[in-house]
């Protein structure tokens, strides 16, 4: 697809989903949508914008729960400015390395995996010179064992300093090394065009276009190494930079971007129009919630790519730098391709069969989650339920749910999941910080909150609140 294209068919999309937004807003019998729980591999319908709170058995209106969908303008010219022959650039530049295997020279200045560190450091380097100091990037040393040899090797780390103190940080990352066939093989071609070409370009073009828009929160750009050989530099990055500078209580989400440039499998089967997110097992975890809030996020906005969640923490028997952040208890999640062409991996792995218009969708659907994670106004805190005392019609036991009001947000967003469900079942637009007198939340076991602003751009939502005793 073109840019002009392209630039048509959003145009297209926004007047759509603001005409769908008229639509529910004005419908009096419109009901909060309601989302099937979906089964491993399987991503539910997506559900287009908030539906309005109605009074025929669901939650009744109470004042003006319209949200203003000027955000829709808003998140196109931000991820209109991904471009293609940008990213294309960055994966052409690490195929010409030949081989980025941890092993392999850390000298050549054409070959190997220092020139490849070198080609990234310097695109943070540049980006750094024209941030008037909102960008700064360093090398991370890390020590790494693999065949018999221990090399020093080194993350790429780019900081982009976020406007609002306390607002949390976001980590995004990609590794840069690659492998052929043989994990032993330091000179034999290795490409890594998709794996991970496709992921370190994204990052590098994340950063160019964050850099010139900063966030209430900081985002901090880690380019890995040595994440073929164990992640290894994903280990280093969370024990000496995150832990050990104390930063784990800031981090509100770790997007670990890894095979995110093909639509083919290995059959010729094509999926150009979804992207997995792996998160945890757990359904309770801190990974499991980052993923269910990027579920909601695509829900709420057309994004690009659906999201696809998956029930697991990778593929079976794979692994991905995102397990470093897990295993310390950090949310974390991966996000990958919707089929893999297993085949075409290694030392087949060419930039020939990256489909650049895909890549184009992965890194503006991952622009916009961030950017609501990392620019949406604060979530909300200190959510009580307690029994008003009431019943409805039917009989059913009322309750009320409270929060802190937020400042800045012009309404909120209500989601609930049902025990058990990996994602949120029902949502609605709510215009005050309680919900009064409603008996809706029996058969439910969690519910979250966000705030929206003026703009209509959401929040991170509020840590859940796990409904008791109705």
């Amino acid at each position: 697809m073109n840019k002009n294209t392209r630039n048509a068919f959003f145009f297209i999309l926004w007047m759509s989903l603001s005409a769908l937004a008229c639509n529910l807003s004005n419908n009096p019998s419109s009901r909060p949508p309601t989302l099937v729980p979906a089964p491993p591999g399987v991503t539910p319908q997506a559900t287009i914008g908030y539906a309005t709170p109605s009074a025929n058995g669901q939650i009744p209106v109470n004042g003006n729960t319209n949200v203003n969908n000027s955000v829709d303008v808003e998140l196109y010219n931000l991820t209109s400015q991904v471009q293609a022959d940008n990213l294309m650039s960055h994966i052409y530049a690490l195929e010409g390395f030949y081989t980025r295997h941890v092993n392999s020279s850390q000298t050549d200045p054409n070959r190997g995996i220092g020139a490849a560190r070198n080609y990234i450091h310097n695109q943070f380097l540049t980006l750094s010179a024209n941030s008037n100091g909102n960008f700064t990037t360093f090398l991370q040393q890390v020590q790494t064992d693999h065949n018999g040899q221990r090399t020093l090797q080194y993350n790429v780390v780019g900081v982009l300093n976020g406007t609002e103190a306390g607002a949390g940080i976001i980590v995004v990352g990609a590794h840069y090394d690659s492998r052929t066939d043989d994990p032993t093989d330091a000179v034999g071609f290795a490409p890594g065009a998709d794996d991970n070409g496709s992921g370190v370009a994204a990052v590098i073009e994340l950063a160019r276009i964050l850099g010139r828009n900063p966030m209430r929160s900081t985002v901090i750009f880690v380019l890995f190494t040595s994440e073929e050989v164990g992640r290894q530099g994903s280990r280093e990055f969370v024990s000496q930079y995150i832990n050990g500078l104390g930063l784990g209580d800031q981090v509100t989400a770790m997007l670990n971007l890894d095979t995110i440039g093909s639509v083919n499998s290995s059959t010729g089967a094509i999926n150009d129009t979804q992207i997995r997110v792996f998160s945890d097992a757990d359904n309770n975890s801190a990974s499991r919630q980052l993923a269910r809030e990027i579920e909601l996020i695509g829900i709420n906005y057309q994004l690009d790519l659906e999201i696809n969640l998956q029930l697991q923490r990778d593929r079976d028997g794979r692994y991905g730098d995102h397990f470093s952040f897990i295993e310390q208890g950090y949310p974390a999640v991966r996000f990958i391709e919707a089929l893999e062409d297993n085949y075409n991996r290694e030392g087949r792995d060419t930039r020939d069969l990256v489909e650049p218009y895909y890549l184009v969708k992965s890194t503006s659907t991952i622009l916009s989650i961030i950017k609501v994670l990392g620019d949406g106004p604060r979530p909300p805190r200190q959510l009580v339920m307690r029994e008003s005392g009431t019943t409805d019609e039917q009989g059913n036991r009322q309750f009320t749910l409270i929060w802190d009001q937020v400042p800045g947000a012009t309404s909120y967003m209500v989601a609930l999941r049902r025990a058990g469900s990996p994602q949120y079942d029902q949502m609605f637009a709510w215009a005050e910080n309680a919900i009064d007198n409603w008996s809706g939340f029996s058969g439910y076991e969690a519910v979250v909150v966000a705030s929206v602003d003026e703009n209509g751009l959401i929040g991170p939502v509020s840590q859940e609140y796990l409904i008791r005793g109705n």
